[in-house]
């Protein structure tokens, strides 16, 4: 298992909450990705020692305040999306890179889910394939998020020796 240096964690999840704000035109904003959970995944995946739960429910709690949504909201899918990568960890680093991508796409649907019912039960209305399309876009970025994080970690531990 390789040590994983605490400062990219964190930078690369303020660049993850960074990429989330980033203003894109109308005809490409609903197929942002959910750019904070996914690079929380990659780490929940590389080492269990980090705290991604923690980083989850902070990340997420930012994004409820950054988006004016319910206070609780993100951080909840969050929580539980990551909590359910690391309790599968084991499964998913068996995998090659094409099934991780697979493997993580209930991950994401659920994430989304939880953004539908509890705008649902909010009375927060808004087009379902608007819901659904990030679920898609975060399955595509997965494989250049974990190849970009991945060769960082590789690089490092190869100057490191």
């Amino acid at each position: 298992m390789r040590r994983v240096p605490h400062l990219a964690f964190w930078l690369s999840l303020f660049a993850a909450l960074f990429l989330q704000m980033v203003v894109l035109p109308d005809s490409i904003a609903a197929v942002r990705p959910l750019w904070v959970p996914l690079v929380l995944a990659f780490w929940a995946l590389q080492d269990p020692r980090l705290p991604t739960l923690i980083a989850s429910f902070l990340f997420g709690i930012m994004l409820d305040v950054l988006f004016d949504s319910i206070l609780g909201q993100h951080a909840l899918a969050c929580v539980l999306c990551i909590y359910i990568v690391i309790k599968l960890r084991s499964l998913f680093i068996l995998f090659p890179l094409w099934q991780s991508t697979v493997a993580l796409l209930p991950v994401w649907l659920i994430y989304a889910f939880l953004m539908f019912w509890i705008d649902g039960v909010a009375k927060h209305q808004a087009d379902p394939w608007l819901r659904w399309l990030p679920v898609a876009s975060t399955a595509l970025f997965w494989p250049l998020i974990f190849v970009l994080l991945d060769s960082y970690l590789r690089r490092r531990q190869r100057s490191q020796e």
